[in-house]
C-alpha cells in the first residue's frame, strides 16, 4: 500500500476511535443525567457521525486498492499476451487460465503447480521448464518443446502431444500422468521413459503396439536434440 494510503488510513483511524469514544461517553451521561440531553445528542451525532464517515473512507480506499490491482493485472496479461518471449516465465500468484501460449518461447520458466488444463501451447519452447505438478489436462501441446524440462507429477491426462519433444526432460514421476494422451510417431521420448507405463496410459492409438520402446529418441524425425527439424 502507498504511503499516502497508509497515512489516510492511520487517521481515519484515530477518527474512528475518537468517534467511538465519543459515542461511548455520551451514552455513559445518558445513563448518569438523563437531564442533559441535548448535550448528549450532539456528543451521540459527533461519534455516530464519526464513525460512519470512517467505514465510508476505509471502503473507498480499499475500492482504489482493488481496482490498482485489477489494473495491474491486466496489463501484466495484455504484456503477455503480446511477448513472443518470456525466459524464466512465472506467473507467481497470478490467475493464467485463458492465456494463449502457443509458438511463445518460455525458456526456464517457472510453472511448477502451474493451472494449464485446456491452455493452447501449440509449438511453445519449454525447454529447461519447471513444469512438476503443473495440470495440463486437455492442454493442447502438438509441437511443443519440453528438452530438458522437469514434469515430475505433471498431469498431461488427454493432453495432445503429437510431435511433442521430451528429449532429456524428466518423465518420470509417481504421480506423473499420460492417461489418455494423444500421441504419434512423431512425438519424442528420452530413453529413460517408463515404457511400460506409457504403453498402458495411451493405449489405444493403432501404432503403439508395434513402435519400438526404449530407444534413445524413438524415431525422432522431427526433432534433433532440443531443435525442431522437421
Amino acid at each position: 500500500m502507498p504511503m499516502s494510503g497508509q497515512l489516510l488510513l492511520s487517521v481515519m483511524g484515530l477518527l474512528g476511535v475518537l468517534g467511538a469514544a465519543g459515542a461511548i461517553f455520551a451514552w455513559r451521561m445518558a445513563l448518569r443525567e438523563p437531564e442533559r440531553e441535548p448535550r448528549i445528542e450532539v456528543l451521540a451525532g459527533i461519534g455516530g457521525g464519526l464513525i460512519t464517515g470512517i467505514a465510508v473512507g476505509i471502503s473507498a480506499l480499499f475500492l482504489e486498492q482493488s481496482l490498482e490491482v485489477s489494473h495491474k493485472y491486466a496489463t501484466w496479461r495484455a504484456n503477455v499476451e503480446i511477448a513472443d518471449s518470456i525466459p524464466g516465465f512465472t506467473p507467481g500468484d497470478r490467475n493464467i487460465k485463458g492465456l494463449n501460449f502457443s509458438g511463445k518461447s518460455l525458456r526456464n520458466a517457472d510453472l511448477n503447480g502451474a493451472e494449464l488444463r485446456g491452455a493452447q501451447l501449440r509449438d511453445t519452447d519449454l525447454r529447461g521448464a519447471d513444469l512438476r505438478n503443473a495440470k495440463m489436462q486437455g492442454a493442447n501441446l502438438v509441437g511443443a518443446n519440453f528438452f530438458e524440462a522437469d514434469l515430475r507429477g505433471a498431469h498431461l491426462e488427454g493432453a495432445k502431444l503429437h510431435g511433442a519433444n521430451f528429449t532429456h526432460a524428466i518423465v518420470n514421476g509417481v504421480e506423473t500422468s499420460y492417461m489418455g494422451a494423444a500421441v504419434n510417431p512423431l512425438t519424442c521420448w528420452p530413453a529413460e521413459v517408463d515404457t511400460k507405463k506409457l504403453k498402458r496410459e495411451i493405449a489405444g492409438h493403432p501404432w503403439v503396439g508395434n513402435f519400438h520402446w526404449g530407444q534413445r529418441v524413438p524415431n525422432c524425425t522431427f526433432w534433433s536434440g532440443k531443435e525442431r527439424i522437421g
